[in-house]
């Protein structure tokens, strides 16, 4: 299946999202696209993984659910279906649009929970969900001042997802977060 223009994927994804979704998403690929230019990774990569890595965020949860199920993904519904969007995302992406690059298709994947060892471009789309500028809430100042440093940045935005999850449900991190948090915090020394 030949894979569908940016053009194409941009219609199809503001189409399935609120307005207010989409800023995010825009807010994403500009700070994934510095970011990429910033650290050596490929800003184009980086611009496709934001574009598509909130394309299943507004999907029927029920939908959600059975195309996971479907995919042998289904070790994601025993968490919170916040994160279901990232991997749903990813099979869109490869589905759908015809997405083939593995690295791009694990930023999209894994771009809520994380995960020990990530690449460059996993980093990056990370890092910029997390602190596009749109997003204003206590936190990200921080994370933004690390932006030299992604594996710094990484392991941050870990230790404060981990932290607020904690706040309500301490059992309910997901295992990938809390692997790569164990990951981050000893590469960075953190």
């Amino acid at each position: 299946m030949p894979m569908w223009s940016l053009e194409e994927i941009t219609g199809f994804t503001r189409a399935r999202i609120t307005a207010t979704r989409f800023r995010h998403v825009e807010g994403v690929m500009e700070t994934a696209k510095a970011l990429a230019k910033r650290h050596g990774v490929d800003p184009e990569a980086a611009n496709l993984a934001a574009l598509v890595h909130d394309v299943a965020k507004e999907q029927n949860i029920q939908q959600v659910k059975r195309i996971l199920m479907l995919q042998y993904e289904e070790a994601y519904l025993e968490h919170s279906s916040k994160i279901w969007h990232a991997p749903m995302g990813a099979i869109v992406g490869r589905e759908t649009f015809g997405i083939e690059d593995q690295d791009v298709l694990n930023a999209i994947k894994f771009h809520t929970t994380g995960r020990p060892g990530m690449s460059d471009l996993e980093k990056v789309i990370f890092v910029a969900d997390y602190t596009e500028p749109n997003r204003t809430y206590e936190g990200c100042e921080a994370v933004r001042e690390l932006w030299g440093n992604l594996d710094e940045a990484v392991c941050e935005i870990l230790r404060q997802k981990i932290e607020k999850v904690a706040s309500t449900n301490p059992e309910a991190s997901h295992p990938d977060t809390t692997a790569a948090y164990a990951y981050y915090k000893e590469l960075t020394g953190a």
